[in-house]
């Protein structure tokens, strides 16, 4: 019967040794994602799908598109970071008009863009059981000139991506 009472009691004791802030809360703000939406070019308050779009990020294999083949106004992009402070870039492929020929198994691009976007990581403490996330400071963007880009224009609407209630960019066209 003493054992059996140790093993309650150490059971009881191993409960309610943890304290709240040892799990984080999913209500938590995490690292955020990039979130842009694209408007029209000839009425820039206007927000306007884009047809078919698919999204790589630079380096990554095809087939594992962030997005792949929808018609949004909206995306959500993760952003890269490995040193607080230094200058980072994430490239990414934004591909129009984009289809899969299920005969043949393959996706067909009619027109691709690619979308640089320089920031600066902060790492932020948020809690004991959350750890860090990171912020992303003085974002700038840069649309590569090709023959035919079907991007025209930017918007940097925050100086800090640091929450994913809103957009933090605009793209145009």
């Amino acid at each position: 019967m003493k054992k059996f009472s140790v093993l309650v009691l150490l059971i009881i004791l191993t409960g309610i040794s943890c304290e709240r802030d040892d799990i984080c809360a999913e209500s938590t703000p995490t690292t955020p994602h990039l979130i842009i939406r694209f408007y029209d070019i000839n009425q820039q308050d206007q927000t306007k799908q884009v047809r078919l779009l698919s999204v790589i990020g630079e380096g990554m294999p095809e087939g594992n598109e962030i997005v792949f083949s929808t018609n949004t106004d909206s995306i959500v992009l993760p952003l890269r970071f490995q040193e607080e402070g230094i200058v980072t870039t994430s490239r990414f492929e934004l591909k129009r008009d984009t289809d899969f020929d299920t005969d043949s198994n393959t996706s067909t691009f009619s027109n691709t863009d690619i979308l640089e976007i320089r920031y600066t990581p902060q790492f932020v403490y948020v809690s004991r059981a959350c750890g860090y996330k990171s912020i992303f400071n003085d974002p700038q963007t840069t649309i590569e000139i090709d023959s035919d880009n079907w991007i025209f224009g930017s918007e940097i609407l925050t100086t800090s991506i640091d929450h994913e209630n809103e957009a933090h960019i605009i793209l145009y066209h």
